[in-house]
């Protein structure tokens, strides 16, 4: 393999060591020390043992892209930004922004790399930051010197009930910290640091846009740069929805067809010079580079321009070339420039689609031999394949990461592919009509929107509400890897005997491996997903072996969004929840409550429970919404916990708050606990409570319920003013660290798994 294959070779050496260095976070100083023991010895069996090198040479690029992973995400030295973030104190920030300025609806995001900070001592210091302004504005450019003042916060969140870690997607950006501004006003600019070439790339993409808008409508223009170049920003949410529910969604990402493309725009319109292979491949790089930059660097097309590249050099200096070390040649670069980009889902798509197509289809395509001459073949057959071996490919991750699979998606693909393809070339001869002559631009662009229209139609049509969607329980990596592994040996069993034989066993190696792990695995226990959502607290009660679970709802605030479709119902799918029994609410703001009335319809809530308190609120906007929501079996408490009736399935609610009993744990759930509510908790501590408002007196609430014996207090948040009253160190580090105290709004979730020992009622297990 390593002389067929080198570049696979060594790739999958790179690839451990990634992996190797995230998740056992040995010293950067071992990777380093073992990888320049492996290279000297590699060296001196060059010449005696080709094999042996070739393996130390492997090991060599495991230790070292290991080393590199190590030093840039978590292996920092005492001058790297992390070790200044803090929730209080104010810094002089010095600085540059290294990223195109990110506009949003709420706001600008902006990455910068901090050179040193003040005062009162100026320091020297390294690492990026994520400054949020809450205008949006372009004033700030790549290359852009800045300095201001303002504090540096810790990066809230963690792993959601979704699976997806905000701060740990932000800490492989190299973005440690967040600083927020409402307007750059006090920002003093430098705009010598901005980079000649990036600032022609970016006034480059502003003409290309602007001449979208010049000649084409608003919609059509926004779909003409994000087919073109990647620019969706000026998309509509609806318009952009359309594409993700007809699984068209790739299309908006500039990928290896658009680099074709504009490849063979740019051949064609070099044919009348009759320029030298030579000087036409250097013209070609120029129009990579270019085009790469233009797109953002984003993984897909660093992936095609890569490969683009190396097929053209392969070409300049005629040599043969095998796809599978020119697309293993273009992920090693990627990756040993940017080791993180292992686990961004676009390079994963990327890479997986591509080479599914490279492994996949000739194996396929070779099965119709006797039809590769018939035009129906060509033109309607092969298309199919593609869209299908590209859906087969890209499935698993999908399902891995969204829990979700247009099941419309390959005839969707195949209908408006071509289109959007078409689309991409009809944009080139814009720009360049519009360039000779503008009446010429508006005329292409005239026929342009009627072909812009035409895909929004057929948008509607293949990603409307009623498009079938497969929603799937999240995966777990050994069955996606299942999948690909059944990909991978199934295509050349289609025509090889003894792949047929490895297929098969293969398979049953896996079903008894999964039967396996069912079996060795422990007894199915209750747990308890605990989450922030918009002004309160979510808890999931999810029941061992059942599909069924209890949610109590603390606090929820209205959002310009629905709360149950954005939030509720993606947390409630990842915990594989089809169905909820109770639906326990203790506060609600009156713009959420139609949100839950939905969430109560469409899971199916058994018995919903509201606190009196907003018994008014919930009848009206349940009569307003009309049947089925003023059907829900609503029951309202109130009065003191203590003497209130049990309602169902271990819960107890009243004024003071709501309390369940599963099996020897005792869990509590309040808005806030008052000075009473503590006194009261004295004599019987919970296990666990549960607080839905953010704490700001934390020094008297922790001790006295450490002393009372409460085993857990989790909270929304804790404000900062009570972390800088509280003189107890151990108060402060574990608003920091979750031990007894845990901050919501530091971990964004928490899960904890109920025991049967009464001595051991509750054990964390994930949110640490």
């Amino acid at each position: 393999m390593s002389r067929k294959y080198p570049a696979v070779f060594f790739l999958l050496f790179v690839l451990v060591g990634i992996v190797l260095a995230d998740q056992a976070r040995w010293p950067a100083e071992w990777y380093l020390l073992s990888a320049l023991i492996l290279c000297l010895i590699g060296i001196a069996l060059f010449r005696t043992s080709q094999k042996a090198a070739a393996l130390l040479f492997g090991l060599f690029m495991l230790s070292f892209s290991g080393y590199h992973f190590s030093i840039r995400y978590y292996d920092i030295g005492p001058g790297h930004i992390s070790n200044f973030v803090t929730d209080g104190e104010r810094y002089q920030i010095f600085g540059r922004v290294i990223d195109w300025p990110l506009l949003k609806s709420s706001g600008t995001e902006i990455k910068i790399s901090v050179d040193s900070l003040g005062p009162p001592v100026e320091r020297a210091v390294y690492g990026a930051i994520l400054l949020k302004v809450h205008d949006s504005t372009t004033a700030l450019q790549r290359g852009d010197r800045i300095e201001f003042r303002s504090r540096v916060y810790n990066i809230k969140g963690g792993r959601s009930p979704g699976g997806f870690d905000y701060r740990r997607y932000l800490h492989l950006k190299g973005v440690f910290g967040v600083v927020y501004l409402n307007n750059l006003l006090d920002v003093r600019l430098d705009t010598e640091g901005r980079s000649t070439i990036l600032s022609w790339i970016d006034k480059l993409r502003s003409e290309i846009t602007a001449s979208f808008y010049r000649n084409l409508g608003e919609a059509g223009a926004s779909l003409a740069a994000g087919f073109l170049i990647g620019e969706i920003r000026n998309i509509s949410p609806e318009v952009y929805q359309r594409f993700r529910d007809s699984g068209t969604l790739h299309l908006l990402a500039v990928s290896g067809s658009n680099v074709a493309l504009v490849l063979a725009f740019v051949i064609i319109m070099l044919r009348p010079l009759a320029l030298r292979r030579r000087s036409r491949s250097l013209v070609l790089f120029m129009v990579i580079v270019v085009f790469a930059m233009l797109s953002y660097g984003e993984p897909s097309v660093m992936r095609a321009s890569i490969m683009a590249s190396l097929i053209i050099g392969a070409g300049l200096v005629q040599r043969r070339y095998d796809l599978n070390n020119v697309i293993a040649v273009a992920a090693l670069i990627i990756l040993l420039y940017d080791p993180a980009q292992l686990f961004d889902v676009g390079f994963q798509l990327s890479f997986v689609v591509a080479w599914g197509l490279i492994y996949l289809l000739p194996r396929i395509h070779a099965l119709f031999a006797g039809y590769h001459g018939r035009r129906w073949y060509r033109w309607q057959v092969l298309p199919i394949m593609f869209s299908l071996v590209a859906q087969l490919c890209s499935a698993p991750l999908i399902a891995f990461y969204f829990q979700r699979v247009p099941l419309i998606s390959p005839l969707a693909n195949l209908v408006i592919v071509p289109l959007v393809s078409l689309a991409v070339v009809a944009s080139l001869c814009l720009l360049l009509a519009d360039l000779i002559f503008s009446l010429l631009g508006a005329m292409v662009g005239s026929l342009l929107n009627l072909h812009m229209n035409l895909i929004l139609y057929l948008l509607a049509f293949f990603g409307g509400d009623r498009v079938p969607v497969w929603q799937v329980a999240k995966p777990s990596w050994i069955a996606a890897a299942a999948v690909y592994f059944v990909l991978g040996v199934g295509a050349p069993a289609l025509g090889s005997r003894r792949w047929r034989r490895i297929l098969v066993f293969g398979l049953l190696l896996l079903v008894n491996l999964a039967l396996g792990l069912q079996f060795g695995s422990a007894p199915g226990r209750d747990s308890l997903d605990v989450f922030k959502i918009p002004g309160g607290v979510c808890s999931v009660l999810k029941h061992s072996n059942s599909v069924a679970a209890d949610m109590i709802i603390t606090g929820v605030l209205g959002r310009s969004y629905q709360i149950d479709e954005k939030i509720l119902a993606p947390a409630l799918v990842a915990l594989e929840v089809d169905k909820i029994n109770n639906l326990v609410i203790l506060s609600a703001e009156f713009g959420a409550i139609d949100d839950l009335l939905r969430l109560a319809s469409e899971y199916e809530v058994e018995h919903l429970y509201v606190h009196a308190d907003n018994k008014a609120a919930f009848t009206d906007v349940a009569g307003s919404m009309g049947a089925p929501f003023d059907s829900l079996s609503t029951a309202y408490f109130s009065g003191h916990i203590e003497f209130a009736e049990p309602l169902r399935d271990g819960w107890r609610a009243g004024d003071d708050g709501a309390e369940l009993t599963v099996g020897s744990a005792r869990i509590m759930f309040v808005d806030y606990p008052d000075y009473r509510f503590l006194e009261r908790l004295r004599s019987q501590p919970p296990d666990i409570l549960i607080v839905g408002r953010s704490i700001d007196r934390l020094a008297p609430v922790y001790d006295r319920l450490r002393q009372a014996g409460t085993g857990y207090l989790i909270a929304a948040g804790v404000s900062r003013s009570a972390t800088r009253e509280s003189t107890d160190a151990t108060v402060r580090a574990a608003a920091v660290q979750p031990g007894f105290f845990i901050d919501l709004s530091r971990l964004g979730g928490i899960r904890l798994q109920l025991q049967d020992h009464p001595s051991q009622a509750v054990r964390l297990v994930s949110g640490t």
